[in-house]
């Protein structure tokens, strides 16, 4: 806005006053409370709120309600009512203030000193703070950072879906999901799970992970967590998951590391006892898929209560689980 289009003379009325002049140098540095320009200026708050007062309503500064706290900041350039070469030269006036030396130097103590009680108060509460903050962070909120990695325009399928349970990253990562699983009670489950998270870019088949009802390449991406160790023949069912995605695409395989828990051939239907890495890297190399990344987690005992009953005991610890996303290159897959 030009200086012609408003009348100077209330802008120059307001910072007429020296204190209010170091007021407006503060606070285009820094958003600050009311207390803390007490703290800064070295005034009292009623002095500090009344120059405030002016300098608002002539449109140098910004007032932000927090609550019962107030905060303050120099109107920006493109937000100030006057003309900017006025506000330019005003804020050059200030700086040149005899006081504007001692005014930094308590504005940086007024920022440090807030950046410290930030630091006392997270060395307080850090044995305690995953606990606070699994009170308001939905897992959706997890979901959608990894979401925001994510190119946009995917499809992906969960091979082995069972009752859903990737099912909500997954609809939020992918414009569209689906999920295969050759147990009809496990798809009626994952399909309960849809309709009560509406996942709307969701559709479940029943379909065996060695057969899947997709053309070659038509995926970005398959899913297949705790699902080989039930197969017959894991070979086949990894060079499924490499025939249904394009080249480029990725495979990401969740597995338990080989181990000798016996009961669970009967107890759980476990056809393998795990798998090691050596093994899952050949099937992947034959299938033409190349490992990107390997990740070994370790399992903590399980709660006594949910022990199977064949574990022969009140607890027990799982296998350690592994995690591979391995991708299809580009060019002909082999033959």
């Amino acid at each position: 806005m030009n200086i012609e289009a408003i009348s100077p003379a209330p802008l120059l009325q307001a910072v007429s006053d020296e204190t209010r002049l170091r007021l407006l140098r503060v606070l285009h540095r820094e958003e600050l409370n009311v207390q803390e320009l007490v703290r800064v200026l070295e005034l009292r708050q009623p002095t500090v709120s009344r120059h405030l007062a002016v300098l608002r309503e002539a449109g140098w500064v910004r007032q932000r309600r927090e609550g019962t706290w107030s905060w303050y900041r120099a109107t920006g350039a493109g937000e100030f009512p006057g003309d900017r070469e006025l506000r330019r030269a005003i804020l050059g006036a200030a700086d040149a203030m005899d006081a504007a030396a001692a005014d930094d130097a308590r504005l940086a103590e007024a920022v440090a000193s807030r950046e410290a009680r930030g630091q006392e108060f997270f060395a307080g509460v850090a044995d305690h703070w995953d606990r606070i903050r699994a009170q308001y962070e939905h897992p959706d909120l997890h979901a959608g950072v990894l979401a925001g990695l994510v190119p946009r325009g995917l499809r992906v399928a969960d091979v082995g879906t069972g009752t859903g349970a990737l099912l909500p990253l997954l609809a939020t990562a992918a414009d569209e999901v689906i999920a295969f699983d050759a147990s009809a009670a496990m798809l009626r489950r994952a399909r309960r799970l849809c309709r009560d998270a509406q996942l709307h870019n969701v559709r479940c088949e029943r379909a065996d992970v060695t057969a899947l009802p997709l053309a070659d390449g038509e995926l970005d991406a398959v899913t297949c967590s705790m699902v080989l160790h039930h197969v017959a023949r894991p070979a086949v069912a990894i060079a499924e998951l490499a025939r249904v995605v394009r080249p480029g695409g990725q495979a990401v395989i969740l597995e338990f590391t080989r181990h000798n828990l016996t009961w669970m051939r009967e107890e759980l239907a476990h056809q393998w006892l795990g798998f090691d890495r050596d093994q899952l890297a050949g099937w992947l190399a034959a299938a033409g898929l190349v490992p990107r990344r390997w990740l070994v987690r370790r399992r903590t005992q399980t709660d006594p209560d949910l022990a199977p009953a064949a574990s022969g005991r009140e607890g027990f610890t799982w296998p350690d689980v592994m995690l591979v996303v391995a991708e299809r290159p580009a060019g002909p897959a082999p033959g």
